[in-house]
């Protein structure tokens, strides 16, 4: 393999706010051709083409408008124990009432797909794995706000140091949080 395949070679001058691109090539040959035309202030730099995109994964929150399945809000969080949870959330200062869906992915697009594929889940489910959902378990069951659930087991999430403020009905089930890793 040619150490210069998947390679291109610009040809720059400048420094910082005066850096300038002044020709990019397919071959080292002719960017040191175009280079032998002109004086000491340019350079050849070379950067790897087409090299691979490196993905990391993290906690996206897709907030939807409740009923309209429309997105209200996409963000990310560093604290990955969101993760597969859900919950209703009021933004209050702007008359909105949302479901806010954290997914881990590599991707907003990706993170938005998935979301988009557990709302639906989750209104079609509501009945039976999320009957909470719309009775106010966020005001009248926690102290918490807002209250999160496990979109996989329908649990209840409690987080740290968050305690109960009643005792939940039966078919709620309530799970602590691993306490946050420090790195």
């Amino acid at each position: 393999m040619n150490k210069d395949e998947n390679k291109v070679f610009v040809v720059t001058t400048g420094e910082y706010s005066d850096y300038t691109i002044e020709r990019v090539f397919s071959t080292r040959k002719k960017a040191l051709e175009y280079l032998d035309t002109k004086d000491d202030e340019y350079r050849l730099e070379v950067f790897d083409l087409d090299k691979p995109i490196e993905r990391k994964t993290q906690i996206y929150e897709i907030s939807f408008e409740l009923d309209k399945k429309k997105v209200w809000n996409v963000s990310t969080t560093w604290d990955v124990r969101y993760k597969d949870t859900i919950h209703i959330g009021g933004r209050y200062f702007n008359n909105r009432k949302t479901l806010d869906i954290y997914v881990e992915s590599d991707s907003r697009i990706r993170a938005l797909k998935i979301a988009s594929e557990r709302y639906g889940a989750i209104i079609a489910g509501e009945q039976t794995m999320f009957p909470y959902l719309r009775v106010g378990v966020l005001r009248h069951y926690s102290n918490m706000v807002p209250a999160f659930f496990d979109f996989k087991t329908g649990e209840m999430v409690l987080f740290d140091r968050e305690e109960l403020a009643v005792e939940l009905p039966d078919f709620i089930k309530v799970r602590r949080a691993e306490p946050l890793k420090k790195r």
